[in-house]
C-alpha cells in the first residue's frame, strides 16, 4: 500500500478513536472528492444489503444522505465564522462515514437475513446499533474540532443532522 494511503487510514482510524480531529487531515479539494466517491458507495452499499430496495434507491438516498451532510456541515460552519475548515472538516465526515459504513455492511447484511427469515437477531442487532452509536459520537466530535464547541453541543448538532437526514430521505423516498 502506497505510504500516503496507509498515513490517511492511519489518520482516519485515530479520527474514528477520538484521537485526532479534522485538522489532522489533509487540505485537498481531490482528496475530498475521493472521499466523497467512498462515502457514497459505502452507503449505498449499507443501504443496499441493509434494506429490500434497488440499487437505483440506495444510490439516490446515499446521495441525497451525502447532500444534506455537505449542506448541514457547510452552513454549520459559516454561522460559527470557520468556513475555512470546510474541505478538511468535509473530508473527514466522509472519509470517518465511509469506514463506518464499510465495517458495518456485513453485519447489516446478515442482519437483513436473518430478520427476512424472522429469526432472532440478538447480538448481532447490538453490534450494528453500537457502530451507529459510535459513528454518532465520531460525527459529533469532528463537529466539536471543528467549531470549538461543546461535546454535549456537537452531541444535539449531530442529532439534528441524522433527524433531518431521515425526515429527508422518508420523504423522497417514502417507505413501502
Amino acid at each position: 500500500m502506497n505510504e500516503n494511503y496507509r498515513s490517511l487510514l492511519k489518520t482516519i482510524c485515530r479520527i474514528c478513536l477520538l484521537r485526532k480531529g479534522p485538522r489532522d487531515v489533509v487540505e485537498s479539494a481531490y482528496l475530498q472528492r475521493m472521499m466523497l466517491y467512498c462515502y457514497l458507495f459505502s452507503g449505498s452499499c449499507s443501504i443496499y444489503f441493509g434494506s429490500q430496495v434497488s440499487l437505483w434507491t440506495a444510490v439516490g438516498q446515499a446521495s441525497l444522505d451525502a447532500l444534506i451532510l455537505t449542506l448541514f456541515s457547510y452552513l454549520l460552519l459559516a454561522y460559527f465564522s470557520f468556513s475555512s475548515r470546510f474541505k478538511q472538516v468535509m473530508t473527514a465526515l466522509y472519509a470517518s462515514g465511509a469506514l463506518m459504513s464499510m465495517l458495518s455492511i456485513p453485519l447489516v447484511y446478515r442482519l437483513e437475513l436473518l430478520s427476512s427469515k424472522q429469526q432472532d437477531i440478538g447480538l448481532l442487532g447490538w453490534l450494528v446499533f453500537i457502530i451507529m452509536c459510535w459513528s454518532f459520537v465520531v460525527m459529533a466530535h469532528i463537529l466539536r474540532e471543528a467549531i470549538q464547541k461543546h461535546l454535549t453541543t456537537c452531541l444535539l448538532l449531530t442529532f439534528c443532522y441524522i433527524y433531518l437526514s431521515y425526515q429527508l430521505i422518508n420523504l423522497v423516498y417514502p417507505q413501502m
